[in-house]
């Protein structure tokens, strides 16, 4: 069903119609649960559940997922910039996507109880990261350089692996489930490095974003971009603590 109108089939989109869709952007910031059983909770449950790559940690079971809703200036403003690079790499003319935009995970703090028991109300705490990003997305200028924990400097940090953005997705309340972002991730011309540079505050000249690989200082892959207008939260899924 439609995740607005609730009435209309949307066959594997998220939208029964253009109306709909226009409706749903003009509430943005907003969370729309995604039904189990939809075709949108199985392609993202999907994903969440082959990107578990952790073999000592047993893969939990996804329970809620909610679609992230951007208003629509922060949706353009991704738009423009992904066209820039497709515009620059002309990713579409070999098969890629747009801009080479892909979806990466993203775990972070999230004080609140938003996504328990179909709780879409974001809260206001500075001191939870998660609704702020739902509400008004990445900030670049929040990340500092030369932290121990940022390999590749002062940017966004996204992985293909579900299981290695969890270690990141804390609870700041009691809950029984765990809360990452899901996020759509202009890639662009990707710089690949397998040892860490933690005074990074751009890709190098000619690139888009970092690829930090495994190998030598990494188990685990990570995605770097250093630009707000690269990252968007796509959807907040909630799993078992």
């Amino acid at each position: 069903l439609c995740l607005w109108c609730h009435r209309s089939p949307a066959s594997k989109a998220h939208f029964c119609s253009k109306t709909c869709a226009l409706a749903a952007e003009a509430q943005g910031p907003i969370l729309l649960e995604v039904l189990n059983g939809h075709d949108t909770f199985k392609n993202v449950e999907g994903q969440f559940n082959r990107s578990w790559r952790h073999d000592d940690k047993p893969r939990p079971i996804v329970r809620r997922i909610y679609k992230v809703i951007l208003s629509q200036s922060s949706e353009a403003a991704y738009s423009q910039y992904r066209s820039s690079i497709e515009a620059r790499g002309k990713f579409l003319a070999s098969g890629m996507s747009a801009g080479n935009e892909n979806r990466r995970w993203h775990g972070t703090r999230r004080e609140c109880t938003v996504g328990d028991d179909g709780n879409t109300t974001l809260c206001n705490s500075s001191t939870c990261p998660l609704c702020s990003i739902i509400q008004t997305s990445y900030d670049v200028g929040k990340c500092k350089a030369g932290s121990s924990f940022e390999r590749f400097g002062a940017g966004i940090y996204t992985s293909s692996t579900s299981s290695k953005s969890h270690d990141y997705a804390k609870n700041g309340s009691k809950s029984p489930l765990k809360a990452i972002l899901l996020n759509k991730v202009v890639v662009g011309n990707g710089y690949k490095l397998r040892t860490g540079n933690s005074n990074l505050k751009a890709p190098p000249s000619g690139f888009d974003s970092v690829l930090g690989e495994t190998g030598k200082d990494l188990n685990y892959d990570e995605l770097v971009i250093y630009r707000n207008d690269a990252i968007r939260p796509s959807f907040l899924v909630l799993y078992d603590a």
